[in-house]
């Protein structure tokens, strides 16, 4: 998923955040030292990815759980102890999920879920806390190397056919043909290693 489509999200409806103090980020360590947006401000940051089993026998399908982060800063400045930026954190809470859940991202993507939250980091200046969202997307064929490996496949020309049968119904099959099988006798049991019928199909080409 990109980000930034959750980013103009956050921008556009969570009023909370001024404009500009919404951004994007690779990892929460380099926050500390390089942000430097107006506080309250926004992070939004990738986590993992989580896949469940392949599905189709003949094709592709497989469904994923994608997990991000936006992580919040709060001016922690009036209280060191960070009692009145946890305070904050309920409105935060309401503005995030007001912006995010339900959100559809993406095309072939289901709507973002809460997934729970953690305090980060806490110093003189700031409050880091972390909420947690996750998303489903789907996998199928075309999104694979099947197409292109089945475009590369010679035309389909024809087919040889030949049966044998289980049932075979023959009285005159000879149970001397087959000594030492007790299901050889007339009119017996099969397979028996003959082809007791076939045809031969040859398809037009294009």
């Amino acid at each position: 998923m990109n980000l930034n489509v959750i980013i103009a999200q956050l921008r556009q409806r969570a009023p909370i955040f001024t404009d500009g103090t919404v951004a994007g980020a690779a990892r929460f360590q380099v926050l500390p030292e390089a942000a430097n947006l107006p506080m309250p401000a926004a992070y939004v940051l990738p986590m993992d990815e989580q896949p469940q089993d392949q599905a189709s026998q003949n094709g592709y399908q497989q469904t994923v759980e994608e997990r991000f982060a936006v992580v919040v800063a709060l001016s922690n400045r009036a209280d060191e102890r960070g009692q009145g930026a946890a305070s904050n954190l309920d409105t935060v809470r309401r503005a995030l999920f007001k912006a995010l859940l339900g959100f559809v991202p993406a095309e072939d993507y289901d709507v973002v879920a809460f997934e729970g939250g953690q305090l980060l980091h806490l110093d003189r200046a700031r409050l880091y806390y972390q909420f947690e969202f996750s998303v489903q997307y789907a996998i199928s064929t075309a999104d694979t190397w099947i197409p292109d490996r089945n475009a590369e496949l010679p035309d389909f020309e024809g087919l040889n056919v030949r049966l044998d049968a289980i049932d075979i119904f023959d009285p005159n099959t000879p149970a001397a043909d087959f000594p030492g099988d007790p299901n050889a006798y007339p009119g017996g049991k099969g397979p028996d290693g003959r082809a007791e019928g076939g045809a031969i199909i040859n398809l037009p080409t294009s």
